[in-house]
């Protein structure tokens, strides 16, 4: 599999934010969003080829419980699947960020899914589907990266959707945040738009903000 880094570092967003975790970030994406920040891991030749076995290996040096498997699109590679199993059968817990265009993989004791709708401003919205969003349970999370009002009306009726065919279900809905596009929209506005917008506040909605760009350089790699 390509591979654009391994590292340790804090999870800089989502249910694990501030926690110690080894990143392992693959090189590729079936997307091309308009606020993309890790292109250097879509595009060019910055990689190398390691097997799952190397990747498992490297992961184990680190001595931490948690990692995160992103991207690019960590979903699109064909050996994904044997590493997760590898890392599942240790005891790892397995956050997989994931853009949208693939259902939540299964089988796995100790993975969860953050996974991306895909906003309106990021230009990539075509290729969502709303079937995907439906293969989170309680303990994943639907993330919206959000630029614009028109982003933030988007998320709402997308949780709206999911909340009443959840119910319908049965089921427990994933935890819900609302992330701006760095340098967009004021953060108070859009904090002001979430609590005021009756879906989003009846489904706690959260607002965050990427941890790890505060504390290091928005351009930083390996952090």
């Amino acid at each position: 599999m390509k591979v654009s880094e391994i590292f340790l570092s804090i999870e800089g967003e989502g249910i694990r934010t501030g926690a110690p975790a080894v990143f392992v970030r693959l090189f590729g994406c079936n997307l091309r969003c308009s606020y993309c920040d890790s292109m250097y891991a879509v595009e060019g030749s910055d990689f190398q080829e390691l097997s799952p076995v190397e990747v498992f290996e490297k992961v184990k040096s680190f001595n931490t419980q948690f990692v995160t498997l992103t991207g690019g699109e960590p979903l699109i590679h064909k050996d994904v699947e044997v590493l997760l199993k590898m890392l599942d059968d240790y005891g790892l817990e397995v956050n997989i960020e994931t853009n949208g265009t693939q259902p939540k993989p299964s089988g796995y004791r100790h993975m969860f899914c953050t996974m991306d709708w895909k906003s309106i401003s990021s230009g990539m919205q075509p290729k969502m589907k709303l079937e995907n969003m439906m293969t989170l349970s309680g303990r994943d999370v639907l993330k919206f990266v959000v630029g614009t009002e028109e982003d933030l009306q988007d998320a709402a009726r997308v949780i709206g959707a999911m909340e009443a065919e959840y119910a319908r279900r049965g089921m427990k809905l994933p935890t819900f945040y609302v992330s701006p596009i760095f340098g967009t929209m004021k953060y108070e506005d859009m904090v002001d738009w979430i609590l005021h917008n009756a879906t989003m506040k009846r489904n706690n909605v959260r607002f965050q903000v990427q941890l790890h760009k505060v504390i290091w350089d928005p351009e930083a790699r390996g952090v």
